[in-house]
């Protein structure tokens, strides 16, 4: 009897764990999906709706959250207290100065983005044709400077430096590294002069100079497409020690966390490239592996939109 009543008890517990396995499965027979939050600033973070598609095409279990942020001191401060999962907003100047300062124990787990600064020019059609044009500081004794406007703050002016540098106008004094100053400048290769703008008025007085480095948050509304129009692009590879690359963080005792790594890897993809590239119009480029040569959907934004706002 006594073994009778331990079978059956036996029974209903197996019965339980059945109902309980089937409780925590979606009706695809796919386990619980776990949720993945993120935090960001700002509007321009839709480049997630296409991770998590690609998530999904991986039947990857996972289910990014966006929590969005009003301030850029607010998501390093959440990830660090835990409230969040990783967050994905910042350049890494930026967070290594937030470390810095706030002792957070916070690690670079993958690489995004890059919000490019171009070189525009209304009066030179190529690099070539503004270096002409200004002649080589060395054979231009007396002759008027072409003028060169950048952005006045000091982070973007520090870009626009090294941008100028890589078009061979200036040099600059190695050392200063990604942060040098007007100071920094060691030689004028050709016949310039850098002068410090208000960044969100240069788009509307570049025909005032001979050139203008301008941030693509500015320069896109206004008209400039960056492969058109520009004579030379900040860019940056996945490997590239350039801390104005955007990137998604963790903290640093889940930098090897394996679900992380998927929502990388996710992120690592053709069709988040390809999004990114389609939705924000040359104000951003990939700085991850990806094949350059696509053709675009015209339907791909609105598609992506869709499944997002789609899904359950």
């Amino acid at each position: 009897m006594k073994n009778t009543i331990k079978k059956i008890f036996a029974l209903v517990l197996a019965s339980l764990c059945i109902i309980a396995l089937v409780s925590c499965t979606s009706n695809s027979g796919n386990p619980k999906e776990v949720v993945v939050t993120v935090g960001v600033c700002g509007p321009n973070n839709k480049m997630w709706y296409a991770v998590q598609k690609v998530l999904d095409e991986q039947n990857a279990g996972i289910k990014i959250k966006l929590q969005l942020f009003d301030a850029y001191t607010l998501p390093n401060e959440a990830l660090n207290s835990k409230d969040i999962d990783l967050n994905a907003f910042q350049h890494v100047a930026f967070l290594n100065n937030e470390i810095k300062n706030n002792k957070y124990d916070l690690t670079v787990i993958g690489t995004t983005l890059i919000a490019p600064l171009t070189l525009y020019s209304k009066n030179s059609s190529s690099l070539l044709d503004l270096k002409n044009k200004a002649g080589l500081a060395s054979e231009s004794s007396g002759k008027d400077k072409a003028k060169i406007a950048v952005p006045d703050d000091a982070t973007n002016l520090a870009r626009a430096i090294k941008l100028i540098e890589k078009a061979g106008l200036i040099e600059v004094r190695p050392e200063a590294g990604y942060s040098p100053e007007l100071s920094d400048i060691t030689k004028y290769v050709y016949n310039v002069e850098l002068i410090p703008q208000t960044a969100n008025t240069l788009a509307s007085t570049l025909t005032d100079y001979a050139a203008s480095v301008i941030n693509g948050t500015y320069a896109v509304p206004a008209g400039l497409v960056p492969s058109k129009d520009g004579l030379i692009i900040e860019t940056s590879d996945a490997s590239a020690d350039n801390p104005y690359v955007n990137v998604i963080v963790a903290r640093t005792a889940d930098k090897d966390n394996e679900v992380y790594k998927k929502v990388v890897e996710a992120y690592h993809s053709q069709l988040v490239a390809e999004y990114i590239l389609a939705a924000y119009e040359e104000t951003y480029f990939p700085v991850f592996d990806y094949n350059e040569d696509f053709t675009p959907s015209a339907n791909l934004v609105s598609e992506i939109d869709d499944y997002w706002n789609n899904r359950k």
